[in-house]
């Protein structure tokens, strides 16, 4: 022990200085370097060096990061600078990561003087990465209000600002400079066209309360929190003696012949390896998912819920879900009495003895005025503009929203940590909104307007609050049952179609969206949402609803879903005899592809696939480049062609890679990665709305 403790000593070697012992601070790897200039009242960022290109994207002016202090506001260099250098520490762990921590403190005489300013940077051995977090520390006897928070506020440049192309919206759109970006741009890309060369800027803040802002004022880029002019303000309330931690950025450099193919570098191995996603920590994963909502919605009982694990028994799925419908109201959260009159553990008892895990669906904040929680806790609601108890999610007056920053915390953790315990729960899902509503489009109608007895001091401050605890909760849940799954719907991150770093960093899931359409449409809109986020956010942890299993298009709405996540519907009492085999052939194929190549983890589509239409091919491939090998998925929808070509780049030249079909066992050949990238792959498909699913793996000598 003495000697494991001695040599995590020796990677970790710090280094303090005083404050005017040296000019500048330097952070690098083999392929940035990151400069920073210590002045008398200054720290800032002088140089950010792309080393593959040679190219420093700095240009005079940073002033590092912003916020204001009680409405001053504060910035480490140039008019706002209101700090003076310290000291810093820097050291480097076993597995490859440099860290810095510089200390800061405010200047005598302003309104930052009882203010101590941390900032954190991290750089990793493989990857054109570093990642920064601020921590400010209130030294003073009162509180103060932090807002306005910009993680990084830099002057950054790829070349020419007026060259430069931005890719959004989770790197689906197009956008020119300036642009405003907001909780749907958890990372953006900023690609000058002419030298094939940029940046991905990274926001790590949670859900509405987002902001990365791209030469709104010149050159300058931030990363950070909503403004309290915003929509959705951000502010943090420290205490006197307390230290705020900030939501972290990252800035990914980029050398690229091919903006698409940016989001599918080192920034895919950042987000996968280094970024934290919650759902990678695990060495299994459950495949395929079973849910009650359609077409039963909130009408199930015990012998219903029977029946349909019965009807999954030999099709290889993974886990059953009961949503809404098994409980007596919302807030005690009891079983219902006639529905379910002996209660969960009888029902998810009899659905592991059919093979499966069982999982739940609850409420995180919504409430019945009914219930006996409510009637004994009124003030743990949120309230609105007018004073009254506010019922955040849509329209409805027996129901109230409960602020995760009260009381109403301690007592909704220990609800859901009592189902998971008693009834052996493997997945929750947790639904409905806390703080903002995806379908309310009023602005005056999201927050909470009454803080007395709540971790906030005013509506502004509810937000973060709120969502933090959410984030807390997560985390409490995770501690107490470390192989649970835990599923945050978009409802709960209060906007549709949302996903963030914040959320798979603490959840495993994002609930993305639901389709009702039947197929063909609705396994193309799956395959279109998981296209225009798969760049950003992996698309494993993205989950999409509503389809099916016995539909008359089984097979292409199943291997639609498995190119994402399996998520499947349906009376499975009437699943046709020849389905039932067919699903555990494909589930058990799938599984063991994944057990060898985590294949989940990869989506490749770089300019070779196009968005999925009714009438075009699309596809993806899930290919792990580090054990070279995986699952290839080819669509063909309303085409009028029965066959098509499509490059594979992802192969090493000089090896050998094997394809073949799971369908009828059979090799379709060994080639080349010279010849897959030349040639192609060619894909027939003889009815639209069919695919083609196939498994590669390189051909060890």
């Amino acid at each position: 022990m003495y000697y494991k403790i001695l040599r995590i000593a020796l990677l970790v070697i710090l280094s303090s200085c005083n404050a005017f012992s040296q000019d500048s601070l330097v952070i690098k790897n083999r392929f940035l370097e990151r400069k920073f200039t210590i002045g008398d009242n200054s720290f800032y960022t002088s140089r950010f060096q792309h080393l593959l290109t040679n190219k420093d994207y700095s240009r005079p002016g940073s002033e590092e990061f912003y916020f204001t202090i009680n409405g001053t506001p504060a910035s480490g260099n140039g008019a706002n600078g209101l700090f003076k250098y310290v000291k810093h520490t820097s050291g480097r762990t076993a597995d490859g990561i440099q860290k810095i921590m510089v200390q800061l403190t405010g200047k005598s005489g302003t309104s930052a003087e009882n203010v101590i300013v941390d900032l954190a940077y991290e750089v990793y051995d493989e990857l054109p990465v570093v990642r920064k977090q601020i921590s400010i520390t209130n030294k003073s006897t009162k509180p103060i209000a932090i807002a306005d928070l910009e993680v990084e506020r830099l002057n950054l440049v790829p070349v020419s600002s007026q060259q430069s192309e931005l890719y959004t919206n989770y790197g689906s759109r197009f956008a020119w400079r300036p642009y405003h970006g907001d909780h749907h741009d958890a990372a953006i890309f900023v690609y000058n066209n002419y030298v094939k060369e940029g940046f991905i800027l990274g926001n790590e803040a949670p859900s509405i309360l987002k902001k990365t802002e791209v030469y709104t004022d010149h050159h300058r880029i931030s990363i950070g929190m909503t403004s309290l002019t915003d929509h959705y303000p951000f502010k943090k309330w420290i205490e006197p003696g307390e230290k705020f931690d900030s939501p972290r950025a990252f800035i990914c450099l980029v050398k690229s012949q091919k903006w698409e193919d940016a989001f599918e570098g080192h920034f895919a191995d950042f987000i996968r390896t280094r970024l934290g996603v919650k759902l990678f920590e695990r060495e299994e994963i459950p495949f395929t998912f079973y849910n009650t909502w359609r077409p039963f919605y909130t009408n199930i009982n015990d012998t219903l819920v029977t029946q349909l694990a019965d009807g999954l028994e030999g099709t290889g799925t993974d886990l059953f879900i009961m949503d809404a419908g098994w409980e007596n109201n919302y807030g005690d959260w009891e079983p219902h009495p006639q529905r379910f009159p002996n209660g969960l553990k009888p029902i998810t008892d009899h659905i592991r003895k059919r093979g499966m895990k069982a999982g739940l669906w609850m409420s995180l904040g919504s409430v019945d005025k009914s219930s006996k929680l409510y009637k004994e806790h009124p003030e743990w609601s949120v309230y609105d503009k007018n004073g009254e108890p506010a019922y955040l999610h849509e329209e409805m007056k027996n129901r109230v929203t409960m602020s995760l920053a009260s009381g109403y915390y301690d007592y909704i953790l220990e609800k859901i940590k009592r189902h998971v315990r008693e009834n052996d729960l493997a997945y929750i899902k947790l639904d409905l909104a806390i703080a903002n509503s995806a379908y309310v489009l009023d602005y005056s109608q999201k927050g909470d307007y009454k803080s007395e007895g709540k971790g906030y001091k005013d509506r502004e401050s509810s937000y973060y609050a709120i969502y933090e605890k959410a984030l807390q909760l997560f985390d409490d849940l995770h501690k107490a049952f470390p192989d649970l799954l835990v599923d945050c719907t978009y409802e709960v991150w209060g906007e549709y179609y949302i996903n963030d770093y914040a959320l798979i960093e603490h959840a495993d899931y994002d609930w993305l969206t639901n389709y009702d359409d039947d197929a063909p449409v609705g396994p193309i809109n799956i395959r279109q949402m998981a296209f225009d986020r798969s760049r950003a956010i992996p698309t494993a942890t993205n989950l999409i609803g509503n389809q099916f299993m016995d539909s008359p298009y089984s097979k292409y709405t199943f291997l639609s879903l498995a190119s994402v996540k399996p998520i499947l519907v349906g009376d499975s009492r009437k699943l046709p005899a020849d389905l039932k085999p067919w699903y555990l052939k494909w589930n058990t194929w799938f599984k063991m592809m994944d057990q060898k190549y985590q294949f989940t983890r990869f989506s490749y589509v770089s300019d070779i696939f196009q968005r999925p239409t009714m009438s075009n091919w699309d596809g993806v491939y899930k290919f792990n480049k580090e054990k070279q090998g995986g699952v290839l998925f080819f669509f063909r929808n309303g085409s009028v062609e029965n066959a098509r070509t499509f490059a594979f780049p992802f192969g090493e030249p000089g090896s050998k890679y094997r394809l073949f079909s799971p369908e009828d066992g059979k090799d379709r050949g060994v080639f080349s990665g010279k010849e897959l990238l030349e040639k192609g792959i060619h894909i027939d498909i003889d009815n639209q709305f069919d695919a083609v699913v196939l498994g590669i793996e390189k051909v060890r000598q």
